[in-house]
């Protein structure tokens, strides 16, 4: 298991079987931001390369979703990510995962918008490619 995925999971604020993800979920809906439900973004890791996995895939998707619903980052406002493992899942502060991907992938939030947000560029070519 990745160390950032273990990072990821030591601080979720909240867990649960995964048996019974859609109660967990709504559960932490309205303990992640009380007095407004809170959405969800649901994320299964591959068995292997999960830290390619976060960066190459969950992340440009992950700052889309956010920016297209008016998140400025590093603030995510009323938003978090269920992440499965095995038998549980781990929900986890939306801006905790941003910083910690952010981290992994060496970008900056500003950096993570101009790439991946609602008018973002995309990765840049690399040379040859």
């Amino acid at each position: 298991m990745s160390a950032t995925v273990e990072r990821l999971k030591a601080q979720a604020f909240h867990t649960g079987p995964a048996s019974q993800a859609n109660q967990v979920i709504a559960d932490a809906r309205t303990l992640h931001t009380p007095g407004r439900e809170a959405t969800s973004w649901e994320l299964l890791l591959p068995p292997r390369f999960e830290d390619v996995y976060l960066t190459s895939k969950v992340l440009p998707r992950l700052v889309y979703f956010l920016d297209c619903r008016g998140a400025k980052l590093p603030k995510v406002g009323a938003h978090f990510v269920s992440l499965f493992e095995q038998d549980t899942v781990y929900c986890i502060d939306g801006a905790v995962v941003i910083e910690a991907l952010a981290a992994l992938a060496g970008l900056s939030c500003e950096e993570l918008v101009r790439r991946y947000g609602e008018s973002g560029a995309g990765d840049p070519k690399l040379l040859g490619g």
